[in-house]
């Protein structure tokens, strides 16, 4: 936006607005535009600490564990006892 694109505006206001709303007007837009400027911060903030969280959880999901880990520790486990004689009996624990 050039000089004289500024004045055309400036002089545009003073004849919608009047001198004495005119620096009234330019304040609320001002503290609108600050506004918008804080909000779009905090969403970008917001978004970058949601990413970083997604990364982490990314590392350590099950789909990166090794195959033979991942089938130990997401199936079903079976247990040999010694149970409550002296024959060893199986207990199915299910993991989660």
């Amino acid at each position: 936006m050039n000089v004289s694109e500024m004045l055309f505006l400036m002089f545009l206001g003073l004849i919608i607005f009047g001198p004495k709303k005119l620096p009234h007007v330019g304040k609320q837009i001002g503290r609108v535009i600050a506004e918008l400027k804080s909000f779009a911060r905090d969403c970008k903030s917001q978004l970058e600490i949601e990413m970083e969280g997604a990364r982490k959880q990314e590392k350590i999901s099950p789909a990166s564990l090794p195959q033979s880990k991942l089938a130990t520790e997401t199936g079903p486990r079976v247990l040999e006892t010694d149970g409550f004689g002296s024959e060893p009996g199986r207990i199915e624990a299910s993991h989660g």
